[in-house]
């Protein structure tokens, strides 16, 4: 616990994502934040996912809260559709200017959307100052120096954090390696309409990533050295979880749970001995995925697993810096089907100028997994810091999978609106399916090829005799 400073500030921190598809997510960096300063100052969270009036909103908490700061989650910079930036920042610039029109608070901007494009965010939207990066304790700190009458940095890096020609990059050397010394995420705050919704909790079990695919920003936001939290704790956040009204799932949102998988197997090993609380779900690798750990994740009750297989090339593995081999994707999808785990695959097209012709051969590829769900993406710059790179064959490509998904069950382009948007979104929710939405197109895949299996066994049986 921090020593105490000798005023208190009044802090309103708002989440300013409202990404509904393909499901609502919970603020976790928000309420992490909310947990770090509320040991000493009074603090606030607005939620914003589920307004109606988003603008009316923030005004009515700051005149009920009267805060000395208003602190902006910023999570992310595209919607899940991949639609661009531009309409997402133009509503945080928005909302700054609701705040500044009735509050003289200092206005913080945080979270990994700011972090990957901060300079220009700062300016854009005319805040007071940033936080870059890992932000519990950097915020925290910051509160305090405002309290005490001190004048800080505009913009704030997090632990081990730099800037590089405008590039986030996090040294995780000089960061501390035990994520459990961080205060724990003020989870009482939390908008209970997330678990209306579909019920899921999101927990993390690590930050940082090992792995160097081209496109991803997880390493520049978390650091390349992976970081764990003790399993125990681990599995302890999972029983409280399952205690809590209306969640029914829990969400291991790591870049990837089974790695290092050493550090997987404890926490499975953990949640088993507190009798696997809740079903869950997780981001998984091909990588050191082995028949053994996903028995073990299968008993711990892993019920889904999402794997960034991104492509079907041997080539294209090579140029997105992949670290595992078409046939590790093939063993995975064999083991989750072995254990009862459905598996949502994700291919990202046209990334490092992938031709339509090589895109060809990822779809043959996808039809010989055959996984539960296979979601489509055709590339945009998710390093939101750069220049945005599209796919030099985009509309060639968006044209393929338009002929192309809708023709196969269990295929997703949420570009395209294939399987995906609010349509989906409503018919979960009104069957009161519970947990990711893509569970449920999972369950459907699994349920009607063991009906086909069973019409071909009764056909050849027939046939027989």
């Amino acid at each position: 616990m921090r020593a105490r400073t000798e005023f208190r500030m009044r802090v309103l921190l708002v989440s300013a994502n409202r990404e509904l598809l393909p499901s609502p997510v919970v603020p976790l960096g928000v309420l992490s934040v909310a947990g770090a300063v509320r040991d000493v100052h009074q603090v606030r969270v607005l939620d914003l996912c589920f307004e109606r009036d988003p603008h009316l909103a923030l005004q009515t908490a700051i005149a009920e809260h009267v805060p000395d700061v208003v602190g902006f989650g910023i999570r992310n910079l595209r919607t899940n559709a991949y639609d661009g930036m531009e309409r997402l920042i133009t509503e945080y610039a928005a909302l700054v200017a609701t705040a500044r029109g009735c509050t003289s608070a200092k206005i913080v901007l945080g979270g990994a959307g700011f972090s990957l494009q901060p300079t220009g965010l700062l300016e854009r939207l005319g805040a007071d100052h940033g936080i870059v990066g890992e932000g519990e304790r950097a915020f925290a700190a910051l509160v305090d120096q405002l309290a005490r009458g001190e004048q800080p940095e505009r913009l704030i890096h997090g632990a081990g954090v730099t800037l590089s020609e405008g590039v986030v990059r996090v040294r995780t050397s000089k960061i501390r390696s035990d994520l459990d010394l961080l205060p724990k995420p003020a989870r009482d705050l939390t908008d209970p309409r997330y678990f209306v919704f579909d019920g899921t909790a999101n927990v993390q079990t690590k930050r940082g990533c090992a792995f160097q695919c081209t496109y991803c920003d997880y390493p520049d936001l978390e650091g390349r050295r992976v970081r764990v939290r003790v399993p125990d704790d681990i599995a302890d956040e999972l029983v409280s979880l399952a205690r809590t009204p209306q969640v029914t799932h829990a969400f291991f949102v790591d870049s990837v749970f089974n790695v290092p998988p050493a550090h997987a197997r404890a926490t499975c090993e953990a949640i088993v001995a507190r009798g696997a609380p809740l079903p869950w779900v997780c981001y998984a690798s091909p990588v050191a995925l082995d028949d053994e750990l996903v028995a073990s994740m299968a008993r711990a009750r892993c019920v889904g697993a999402e794997i960034g297989t991104d492509t079907g090339t041997p080539s294209m593995l090579r140029r997105l810096r992949k670290p595992f081999s078409l046939d590790d994707v093939l063993a995975a999808r064999e083991s989750f089907l072995r254990h009862d785990i459905l598996d949502c695959h994700t291919f990202v097209l046209g990334a490092e100028d992938e031709t339509v012709d090589e895109a060809h051969e990822t779809l043959r590829f996808v039809e010989r997994l055959d996984p539960d769900v296979a979601v489509f993406i055709v590339f945009m710059e998710d390093r939101e810091s750069l220049t945005v790179h599209r796919a030099r064959h985009r509309e060639a490509l968006l044209a393929l999978l338009s002929r192309e998904a809708l023709r196969r069950p269990g295929w997703v382009v949420p570009e395209l609106g294939i399987r995906f948007g609010e349509k989906v979104t409503n018919v979960v929710r009104r069957n009161g399916i519970r947990g990711p939405a893509w569970l449920w197109l999972a369950r459907q895949r699994r349920i009607d090829r063991a009906a086909e299996r069973a019409e071909l066994a009764r056909a050849v049986g027939g046939l027989v005799a």
